[in-house]
């Protein structure tokens, strides 16, 4: 049996609303996981269209605790599926009956799970069906959360509005919250924090919390109580007093956790070179590793507060920087607590922020505003370090930082592009051939910009961009203000990131709502008749505001073709602008 270009060879499971089969990708003979929708809903378009977004959800996210979709299509008989990674293990229902399977473990798989949901929180995605089954473990003990089938972007989507009646219920009704099994209108990312807390009550104790549940540690007075009491405080019935992120959730599970699961010789790697570092602090988990270094998650345990260890291997830059930003403090500039080593091989400690970074948020595509009001605190640090001397020069997504409260810090001041594997590569961040300075730093904040804007990575053309579509429909002012930070020739950009925050307040207190039309265009001359239509319905007193502007366009459109020029024919289209807007109320 086939599907596509997969070769089936055994039904994995049946659920209520897709079979999973395994399959081999006969390209690159390969295994895989083909998922597809049962016939008896071919007709229900509502099941439909949400188990054809289920792969588009999942392809978007990116997270190695996150199921990867490779492919997705129609089977002959016109049935949607899409093809998963497949899992060599089994998921955390075969779990709850392994007697092996210790506090430790268990722990270690839900803060991955937790890992999660935070990145699919931080992206406006509800999973809405957190469960065991849907939790798969491989042979490793490395976790992957999968079904992300009934997930939900928190924002609204355009033609999508029949899934979010009020009163449709979604999900697993043993793992439900409380406000997920009254409709989907008051679903919120604390609903996933309630179904953690069902899963984590039931690998703890062996049951379900049912009504009148006890408490864990009376169940099992071997757990520790502050488990118990965390697992408690994710089942509470009012979503305000559970923990506000899955982030926060991980956190306090690293800390009953206490290292336990890290290798000895990532605890010796951690504190190498540092005498008594083990008496000050307590390691709790390895964020980040690789042959360039490592960054770990740390506790001090006198001033009892979480803070990251950040170790370089080789020399990559940012050890003068570091030790220059330990007596420089400023709201959005990453605290550094301490420096140690030399240029070559140093370790850097600094302020944790548990929201996690810009680049963990780009999933959805934001709108102009929001795009702003990201970049302005951005700008302030920039401005900052600027005025002390101090260029960033590798400034992207990965380091600027959010902390649960959504303050904006920016990290990694001075550091080289160590990710590049090829000196080759592209380093999208950085215009061509231009050395690190401030207009280099204001550069790659068009780009993060541009990308937040559009989804994609600006392309160059000439002494600027080739704009993609998205872009072309931002307003003409928000796209001036990017293009402007993107200009090849770095004499054209703004000179300081004062300039670039002055041009974000002005545009985040216009009150812009969309694009300025084009009077010389076909578009612009339809939406102009559409617009004159609108005309005859205003009020009488609205009608004669716009009359009368009108006859001024005309004089200034008359003057134009007299005298000519740039200034008049700005003029014009401002008064258009102006005409648009009385239109529109």
């Amino acid at each position: 049996m086939k599907i596509g270009a997969y070769h089936i060879l055994e039904e994995l499971n049946s659920g209520g609303m897709a079979t999973v089969y395994k399959g081999i990708q006969e390209s690159l003979k390969r295994p895989v996981a083909i998922k597809v929708l049962h016939k008896k809903f071919a007709q229900d378009s509502q099941l439909v269209v949400r188990f054809k977004r289920e792969s588009l959800i999942i392809a978007r996210l990116t997270h190695p605790n996150i199921i990867h979709v490779i492919d997705r299509g129609l089977t002959a008989t016109g049935m949607p599926y899409f093809v998963m990674d497949f899992v060599n293990g089994s998921d955390a229902t075969a779990l709850l009956q392994d007697k092996t399977f210790t506090t430790n473990k268990k722990i270690d798989l839900l803060i991955q799970v937790c890992k999660a949901l935070a990145y699919a929180h931080k992206n406006g995605v509800i999973h809405r069906d957190i469960k065991p089954a849907n939790i798969l473990v491989d042979g490793e003990g490395n976790v992957l959360v999968t079904d992300f089938g009934i997930a939900q972007f928190f924002e609204d989507v355009d033609g999508e509005a029949q899934l979010q009646e009020e009163h449709v219920i979604m999900g697993t009704p043993a793992y439900m919250s409380p406000e997920q099994k009254s409709g989907t209108q008051t679903i919120t990312a604390a609903s996933d924090i309630y179904s953690l807390g069902v899963v984590m009550y039931e690998l703890f104790v062996g049951s379900k919390p049912l009504a009148d549940f006890k408490p864990p540690a009376e169940i099992d007075p071997k757990l520790p109580p502050n488990l118990s009491r965390l697992i408690l405080r994710c089942l509470e019935a009012d979503p305000l007093l559970r923990p506000a992120s899955a982030d926060l959730v991980k956190d306090a599970l690293l800390e009953i956790l206490q290292g336990a699961h890290i290798r000895e010789t990532q605890k010796r790697e951690a504190f190498r070179g540092v005498t008594k570092m083990e008496d000050t602090f307590t390691l709790l988990d390895v964020i980040k590793e690789n042959r360039f270094g490592a960054v770990f998650l740390i506790r001090h345990k006198i001033q009892d507060r979480l803070m990251v260890v950040k170790r370089f291997n080789i020399p990559l830059g940012g050890f003068k920087d570091a030790q220059m930003l330990t007596t420089l403090k400023h709201e959005n500039v990453i605290n550094i607590y301490g420096v140690s080593g030399t240029e070559k091989e140093y370790i850097i400690v600094m302020e944790y922020l548990s929201g996690g970074s810009l680049s963990d948020r780009l999933v959805k595509i934001y709108a102009w505003n929001e795009a702003l009001a990201v970049m302005r605190p951005v700008c302030r640090g920039m401005s900052f370090a600027h005025k002390n001397r101090i260029i960033h020069g590798n400034l992207r997504p990965s380091n600027i930082l959010f902390s649960e409260g959504g303050t904006i810090k920016i990290s990694d001041f001075g550091l080289s592009a160590h990710y590049l594997s090829d000196p080759q590569d592209s380093n999208w961040f950085i215009a061509k051939d231009q050395p690190k300075s401030r207009t280099a730093d204001i550069y790659a904040a068009g780009v993060i910009t541009y990308q937040m804007l559009t989804g994609d990575i600006p392309e160059t053309k000439g002494e600027g961009i080739a704009p993609n579509q998205a872009f072309k429909e931002l307003p003409r002012q928000v796209q001036h203000l990017v293009a402007k930070m993107l200009a090849q020739n770095p004499d054209l950009r703004f000179q300081t990131f004062d300039q670039v925050l002055a041009a974000i307040d002005d545009l985040l207190s216009s009150g812009l709502q969309e694009p300025a039309p084009l009077l010389e265009t076909d578009s612009g001359s339809a939406s102009a008749g559409r617009s004159v239509r609108s005309l005859f319905s205003l009020p009488g007193l609205r009608r004669i505001q716009v009359l009368l502007t009108l006859l001024l366009l005309s004089a200034g459109v008359l003057l134009f073709s007299h005298f000519g020029g740039d200034d008049l024919l700005a003029n014009v289209q401002q008064i258009w602008r102006k005409i648009l807007a009385l239109i529109k109320g």
